[in-house]
């Protein structure tokens, strides 16, 4: 299956004048949803605070998922690296970057604050104006097939300007293996887009839907505000 170049896009994260219109869906668990989408919650392997083995979205979401899934090849699943993604852990993953760039060198606490603004949201309490994560509207994925996990080019959190998801498109002269990965990502970005979600351009794994940034991009009012913790009342059960 063959699809188009993944296009250039404006990216703007800065969607906070916007309001949100909670639309009180519940979060879905991803494990048992579909058998085209596999979990593997890479911080909880990674031994972050606050972690769990399960993946949840938001019930809009993770029909939308579902709907991804269905469009991948024969043989193939989506892989769901992350999902709703709590306070708790959105803040250590934002203390673990800033403490790597400071041991790369970095020194100057703006330019820190700016570096880290490419790759993790600030952490945030606030359900008004939440980080992607902490909407239950973004999900980190791969896919795999027949072999195992397809190459994409990076891992997972890779921050550097390989991770952009167009990056291979850009390349002048690439070869096999770029083409390969140009491919895989194509893949990934189209079937996500059809079903309704945006990407966030410096990270090919990143999606979203009824966020605040999906609002933005596609002229529409965001519907996911923050949720801080997992209780019955916004946990369906499948």
């Amino acid at each position: 299956m063959n699809y188009p170049p993944i296009p250039a896009g404006h990216e703007d994260r800065s969607a906070h004048t916007l309001t949100v219109h909670e639309c009180g869906e519940a979060m879905i668990p991803l494990s048992t949803l579909s058998p085209r989408i596999a979990v593997y919650p890479a911080y909880y392997h990674l031994g972050y605070a606050g972690t769990q083995t399960e993946a949840y979205l938001r019930e809009g979401a993770a029909a939308r998922l579902v709907s991804a899934a269905d469009k991948l090849p024969d043989g193939h699943q989506l892989v769901v690296l992350d999902g709703w993604r709590s306070y708790e852990v959105q803040a250590s993953i934002y203390e673990t970057f800033r403490q790597s760039l400071i041991a790369q060198g970095w020194s100057d606490e703006e330019a820190i604050v700016s570096e880290l603004s490419k790759f993790v949201a600030k952490p945030t309490t606030d359900v008004e104006k939440p980080s992607p994560h902490l909407s239950g509207g973004a999900v980190d994925l791969t896919i795999a097939g027949p072999d195992g996990w397809l190459e994409m080019g990076t891992e997972f959190d890779d921050f550097s300007e390989r991770a952009m998801t167009r990056h291979y498109e850009e390349l002048s002269s690439p070869t096999e293996t770029d083409c390969e990965i140009r491919r895989n990502r194509r893949l990934l970005y189209h079937i996500m887009i059809e079903a309704g979600f945006v990407n966030y351009s410096q990270e090919w794994w990143h999606y979203e839907y009824g966020t605040l940034s999906w609002a933005r991009k596609t002229n529409q009012q965001p519907i996911y505000g923050g949720i801080l913790s997992m209780d019955e009342k916004n946990v369906e059960e499948q």
